[in-house]
């Protein structure tokens, strides 16, 4: 791995910005066919400007902007919805770690932590969950002697809680929507004052849909902790950044990832800060794949540079991968 993987940690000012999205779509142009298939002959305009690939495209093909048989890892997406998951090739694992432990560090601090996760359908999927691998990573890196993933074993968590009790290390739950709710529906807890419970989305279930704020209203009653105790993350198999909701229902980015919501029918067209539209994202830890993605998210921008996330887009909102079977 060169530096230039790792470009987009250097980033502090929008013209540091510019130059490595610049570098990425150049990249993109040369070296993924997807991309190229898709983009045509676009020149660059700027990174709000230039052709977003829809995640759909992951689905249909393997985007990369490598050899994918040289791939160090390939996640896939848990599939909730029907049909095929998406398959993300990563040239080099060592550029997710450094993503998403540099989002942990910014918006968690340095630690360390009892660092805890429950995600009972993704360990089923083992190394092609991208998920487990970032918490697995996070724990690795941050958490302390009494952290580790659970299952069906409840008592890791009580042990975890007691000695975040006991030693006043901060304690961080990560947990699935759904399992975090089978949590607090087996019985009830008492965390740790100041301790955090992050839900990583899967809002529909195998038995229940809820919106997020009834969901978070439920785990900080069902975990005995402040309404503002319980974050969300944003992430997907098809990225290799995270953005984090501490306490209220607004994601901020890290300095790499920039949003924009555009119009679900002309995703060339951007919506004033405040509009519900397409989600749209330039990940910068992403070129190796594609950092110009398109989502089937519905959302909304702030001014400040955060967005909040309102659900799926219906699929007659959606613009297709058509180019893919075209060709």
């Amino acid at each position: 791995m060169t530096s230039a993987d790792l470009a987009f940690l250097a980033i502090a000012s929008d013209a540091d910005f510019d130059a490595v999205a610049e570098a990425a779509f150049r990249r993109q142009m040369r070296d993924n066919p997807v991309y190229q298939a898709y983009a045509e002959d676009a020149a660059w305009t700027g990174w709000a400007s230039v052709p977003y690939l829809p995640v759909e495209a992951f689905k249909l093909a393997s985007v990369a902007a490598f050899d994918p048989a040289e791939a160090e890892a390939v996640f896939e997406s848990s599939g909730t919805g029907q049909g095929t998951s998406a398959r993300r090739y990563v040239q080099h694992l060592s550029a997710y770690e450094a993503s998403f432990c540099e989002a942990f560090r910014r918006a968690f601090g340095s630690g360390p932590f009892t660092l805890v996760g429950h995600l009972p359908a993704y360990a089923e999927r083992g190394a092609r969950s991208s998920l487990l691998y970032m918490v697995e990573g996070l724990i690795e890196a941050f958490g302390d002697a009494a952290s580790g993933l659970f299952l069906d074993d409840h008592t890791v968590l009580e042990r975890a809680a007691g000695h975040a009790e006991r030693s006043g290390t901060p304690l961080v739950l990560f947990g699935a929507a759904f399992g975090l709710m089978d949590l607090v529906d087996a019985r009830g807890w008492r965390l740790p004052d100041g301790a955090r419970v992050v839900e990583t989305g899967g809002m529909k279930t195998h038995r229940r849909e809820t919106s997020r704020a009834a969901l978070h209203a439920a785990l900080a009653d069902g975990f005995g902790l402040p309404a503002g105790n319980v974050w969300s993350e944003y992430g997907m198999a098809e990225l290799l950044s995270q953005a984090y909701a501490p306490g209220g229902p607004g994601y901020a980015p890290p300095p790499w990832l920039r949003v924009r919501v555009v119009d679900p029918l002309d995703p060339s067209q951007d919506l004033p800060d405040g509009t519900p539209g397409r989600l749209a994202l330039c990940d910068l830890a992403s070129a190796d794949a594609c950092p110009f993605l398109l989502t089937d998210d519905r959302a909304v921008r702030h001014a400040d540079g955060r967005f909040e996330v309102l659900g799926r887009l219906p699929a007659a909102s959606l613009r297709g991968c058509n180019f893919l079977l075209e060709r």
